[in-house]
């Protein structure tokens, strides 16, 4: 009995990755429901949520909360060692990105980010929280931390834009220097909630730390990709 389920699994899903494949299900088309797909292929519920997951773990589909299921557009390449603003990597793609401000607030520094700006424990720090999407699907959540103190009245600008840009020509402030570390991880409940989807699931972690080139911290993000949509690609050439 194991033995057929198994085979029922296999089959479904080399059946819609053929498809998709074959471009029959292109980017962006919506599958029929999990219960639809169970009466036309005569299988359980939990067989057909076994073949989406794994076509989802293989970045071919993707979930939306109270949606359904979608067939994923092509990757954003992504080489986060370069100052490029997401709007333009994006756009240089032949996508349309967006970017929206989900919260912005003043908080104290911990322990840890005291240590990360050099700066007093409870030093005030502007808290920007972001989404970014292509195509309109989210795909990006930021949590980035900013000590107002080097950048004063940032507060009131338009937060939403490319902060590289903002910076350089409203404080002639320039990236220098960065350290960046990768993690894949489970999506937290908080970003995958940003992201409109089910917590748990696969993502990509960044944590990126920017520095002016007299070595003072300008600027400290934590990213959260979903998993399925980025390619990161860094080039390195030799001396």
């Amino acid at each position: 009995m194991q033995k057929a389920n198994e085979n029922q699994y296999l089959q479904l899903h080399q059946h819609y990755h053929y498809l998709i494949q074959q471009g029959a299900l292109k980017a962006g088309d919506k599958l029929p429901s999990e219960r639809e797909i169970g009466e036309q292929f005569s299988l359980t519920r939990i067989t057909v949520r076994q073949a989406l997951q794994t076509l989802e773990a293989d970045g071919l589909i993707y979930r939306m909360n109270r949606k359904g299921w979608f067939v994923s557009p092509p990757t954003l390449s992504y080489n986060p060692s370069k100052w490029q603003s997401f709007v333009e990597y994006a756009s240089s793609q032949g996508f349309t990105p967006n970017t929206e401000v989900l919260n912005q607030t003043l908080v104290p520094a911990d322990t840890n980010m005291a240590n990360v700006f050099q700066i007093s424990k409870g030093t005030l720090l502007l808290h920007l929280h972001r989404r970014r999407s292509v195509d309109g699907r989210p795909i990006l959540i930021e949590h980035i931390y900013i000590n107002p103190c080097l950048l004063p009245n940032i507060e009131h600008e338009e937060l939403s834009q490319s902060l590289t840009q903002l910076l350089r020509r409203n404080y002639g402030e320039t990236y220098h220097s960065m350290d960046l570390s990768f993690k894949s991880t489970a999506l937290p409940t908080t970003a995958a909630a940003d992201l409109g989807i089910p917590t748990g699931l696969p993502g990509l972690h960044i944590q990126r730390t920017n520095y002016r080139p007299d070595g003072v911290v300008l600027e400290l993000d934590y990213e959260y990709w979903r998993h399925d949509a980025v390619t990161i690609e860094i080039n390195m050439k030799g001396e």
